[in-house]
């Protein structure tokens, strides 16, 4: 997966499945010190081992892991709210808070106005978070392309 799709998804799964060799040192320990505590926290928590993120690395998607895995992070980081739902408002403000070059920006932007419609699906977990983090993760996944950096 490309450095900016990892950030888009607001480095939820930046250790796990997120290469970003193209970033400097300064946005890597960032995205790395706030996300590491919540993938570790929640990996313990659905019981998802390295093997299973590095598979899911390797296969460029969540599959055979455990969507709750990825509510859990999602929720910790608020981007699903404490009712389930994807919040356009805290993944603007995570992208800004992540994101460098205004380009990005406002590409992740339009990605992440785009994805709210995930909150119009139907879910069977309701505030759970699960079926909605595996949702938003489907719908960003596309547009990784528009984030790859070839700097």
């Amino acid at each position: 997966m490309s450095p900016k799709f990892v950030l888009l998804v607001f480095g939820v799964i930046a250790v796990s499945l997120g290469s970003i060799s193209a970033y400097s040192d300064e946005e890597r320990t960032k995205i790395y010190s706030s996300m590491l505590p919540h993938i570790l926290q929640c990996s313990n928590e659905y019981g998802i081992t390295e093997d299973e993120l590095k598979a899911s690395k390797e296969a460029g998607t969540f599959g055979a892991i455990n969507p709750c895995f990825m509510g859990c992070v999602f929720k910790k980081i608020d981007v699903i709210n404490k009712e389930g739902m994807f919040s356009v408002e805290k993944a603007e403000k995570l992208s800004e808070n992540f994101l460098v070059h205004d380009e990005d920006k406002k590409k992740a932007s339009a990605v992440i106005k785009a994805c709210a419609t995930v909150n119009d699906e139907s879910v069977s977990d309701g505030e759970k978070g699960c079926d909605r983090a595996k949702l938003l993760f489907e719908c960003l996944l596309p547009f990784r392309q528009q984030f790859i950096k070839t700097r």
